[in-house]
């Protein structure tokens, strides 16, 4: 080999080089960048779940009630918001009343929550309380329950009885 064969040969190696450590720093720099963008939409996609719990928890139903032990309906008004009528819910559910008593109201409950959000989210409510028989769960939503991946929002009230209900908006992207 003649000297300028070397000193190419020993160039596009310096080079090659050059490039590597130069594409491993921007990939680098880009990963960690993409971290922090995950860590962020994370915490927006937590904010935006507590947001919507705070709207729908205020909303006022328009024809809001439940059917008693009798089937006669029970008209509790146009003026109780979301989070009162759950509340009732839990207690009139642990004293017995079964869940398909209260299906109109939750079902507009689950129409108020869905209006609430913007694409690419669905939304679902989840209420926990304990009765006589153990624990029970209300969900006002798509499938059996919330998707292991979600974004969850809760707070945990009382009821009458002294019980704990935890009421919690959970929204995760389709």
């Amino acid at each position: 080999m003649d000297r300028a064969g070397q000193s190419a040969l020993f160039d596009a190696f310096l080079f090659l080089t050059v490039a590597i450590v130069a594409s491993a720093a921007v990939l680098s720099y880009a990963s960690l960048a993409s971290s922090r963008s995950e860590a962020l939409s994370r915490e927006r996609a937590l904010e935006y779940a507590e947001d919507v719990r705070v709207a729908l928890m205020r909303t006022t139903l328009g024809d809001a009630g439940y059917l008693n032990r009798t089937g006669a309906r029970v008209d509790l008004g146009g003026w109780v918001t979301v989070e009162r009528f759950l509340l009732d819910e839990a207690d009139l559910r642990t004293a017995g009343l079964p869940e398909a008593n209260f299906a109109g109201t939750n079902a507009a409950i689950g129409a108020i929550a869905a209006g609430l959000v913007r694409p690419p989210f669905s939304v679902g409510v989840q209420v926990d309380f304990e009765g006589d028989g153990g624990p029970a769960d209300l969900w006002i939503g798509t499938g059996a329950g919330p998707p292991p991946d979600r974004y969850t929002a809760g707070w945990t009230y009382e009821t009458t009885a002294g019980l704990p209900v935890t009421i919690a908006v959970h929204l995760w992207t389709v």
